[in-house]
C-alpha cells in the first residue's frame, strides 16, 4: 500500500512539473510575441522618419506611404493583441486554480497576491503598448494632414478625394479601431477585484 501511495505521489508531483512547464513555455511564447511587435513598432518609427524626409514634397507618395504603416501597424496590434489575450487566460486559468491546495489559507492568499501583481504588471506593459502605438498613429495622422494640406495648395483636383488619401484615412481609421477592441480586451481579462485605474 505505501509503494502504491508513493506511485501516487511520484505522478501528482510529475503532473505538477509537467503544468508548472507548460506554463513557463506559453509565458515565454507570450512574452516574445510582445516583443517582436514592439521592435517592429520602433522599426515602423524609425520608417517614418525616414519616409518624411524622402516625401516632404510629394503628397500623393506620403499619402500611400501613411496607408502602408497604418497596415502594418494594425497588423503587429493584431498580434500583440493575440498575445494579450492569451496572457490574460493564462493568468485567468491561474487565478481560478490554488497554486497548493494543501498549503495553509495565507499562503494561498500569498501565492494568489502574487499572481494578481504578476497580471498588474503585464496589463500595464500592454497598456503601455496601446499608448505608444495611438502616439504613433497619431504622427501618422499628422503626417497625412500636412499631405492633404500640401495636396490641396498644390495639386490639380480634390487631394482628400483621391484614393491614396482615402486609403490613408481608412486604414487610421482600421488602426483606432483595433486600438480600441484590445483595450476593451485588456480591460476585461483584467483580474477580478483589481482596483487598477488604466489609461490608454
Amino acid at each position: 500500500m505505501l509503494k502504491l501511495n508513493q506511485q501516487t505521489a511520484d505522478r501528482l508531483q510529475a503532473l505538477s512539473d509537467l503544468k508548472r512547464d507548460l506554463r513557463a513555455g506559453k509565458k515565454t511564447a507570450i512574452g516574445d510575441a510582445k516583443s517582436r511587435a514592439r521592435e517592429k513598432l520602433n522599426q515602423l518609427m524609425e520608417r517614418l522618419k525616414l519616409i518624411r524626409k524622402l516625401y516632404a514634397d510629394d503628397p500623393k507618395q506620403m499619402a500611400r506611404q501613411m496607408a502602408a504603416l497604418a497596415k502594418e501597424m494594425k497588423g503587429l496590434v493584431k498580434d500583440y493583441a493575440k498575445a494579450a489575450k492569451a496572457s490574460g487566460e493564462l493568468f485567468g486559468e491561474d487565478l481560478k486554480t490554488p497554486p497548493d491546495p494543501a498549503a495553509p489559507p495565507e499562503a494561498q492568499a500569498a501565492a494568489r497576491k502574487v499572481i494578481e501583481d504578476e497580471a498588474k504588471m503585464e496589463i500595464q506593459g500592454d497598456m503601455e503598448f496601446i499608448k505608444l502605438v495611438r502616439g504613433a498613429g497619431q504622427a501618422l495622422k499628422d503626417e497625412l494632414e500636412k499631405a492633404k494640406i500640401k495636396g490641396v495648395l498644390t495639386l490639380p483636383g480634390k487631394f482628400e478625394q483621391s484614393d491614396d488619401y482615402k486609403a490613408a484615412k481608412d486604414g487610421l481609421k482600421d488602426l483606432d479601431t483595433s486600438l480600441d477592441d484590445m483595450d476593451q480586451q485588456i480591460r476585461h481579462d483584467m483580474p477580478p477585484g483589481s482596483l487598477m485605474t488604466l489609461a490608454a
